[in-house]
């Protein structure tokens, strides 16, 4: 058994792993009530499974075990999309700025580019998607995401190598916060200037930049719990 995880206290788990666990459900999947569902649905199965955990694997390993079976269950339905697809959707039609008074225009700003880092990660396949996530955001090593996956570690990495180069490809062609000549209409970005915001839309930028990107989206982007409102 994990040495942190001597006393498996709910409460502990949830707050240690909900973040990562939702997150990634909600990078798999577009839509967001299956999103939170598939996570939900994992929180179930691991609350059922904790009074026969013998800490045989980490725990770690178990939970997101758990959660691999659950998120690709909830996957069955949707989409692999095209690259040629997703550039469409990036140059589709003018978003609506929120103009409610009461309403956080920067938040919006930060929701809309959550929902672009999650499309462009749909230019991955299933597996590919769920393997890069495993590694880059939820920082699991080679070997364990091969036991989750049930593949070879010299597997996971060849896939993840070849996801990164994938979508760095797809952000350089692609997105303006990336590369300023990329092609994307970003509609974002006019909108920025209509709510003056250009700040948080270089903090976006910033962001993008960098190596890690969808790890770095943890600190500056809306996070959710799926697992703390069961």
């Amino acid at each position: 058994m994990d040495s942190n995880t001597s006393v498996l206290d709910t409460s502990t788990i949830a707050e240690k792993y909900g973040p990562l666990v939702s997150s990634i459900c909600r990078r798999m999947i577009q839509n967001a009530e299956d999103a939170k569902d598939a996570a939900q649905e994992a929180w179930a199965e691991i609350i059922k499974g904790l009074p026969s955990f013998k800490g045989e694997a980490k725990l770690s390993t178990w939970i997101y075990t758990v959660t691999y079976h659950s998120v690709m269950h909830f996957c069955q339905k949707d989409k692999i999309y095209s690259t040629k697809f997703l550039r469409d959707y990036f140059h589709g039609d003018s978003l609506e700025v929120p103009y409610d008074i009461d309403y956080d225009k920067s938040l919006w700003i930060k929701e809309m580019c959550d929902k672009c880092l999650t499309g462009i990660l749909h230019c991955l396949d299933r597996e590919s998607r769920l393997a890069y996530l495993f590694r880059d955001v939820a920082q699991l090593s080679y070997e364990e995401i091969a036991v989750i996956m049930e593949q070879e570690p010299a597997a996971i990495r060849k896939t993840v190598s070849r996801s990164r180069k994938k979508l760095r490809n797809f952000l350089n062609n692609e997105c303006v916060l990336f590369n300023p000549s990329g092609s994307c209409k970003c509609r974002m970005k006019n909108l920025v200037e209509d709510i003056m915001l250009p700040q948080e839309y270089q903090k976006l930028r910033r962001f993008v930049s960098r190596v890690n990107l969808y790890k770095e989206s943890q600190s500056i982007l809306p996070q959710k719990n799926y697992w703390i409102s069961i």
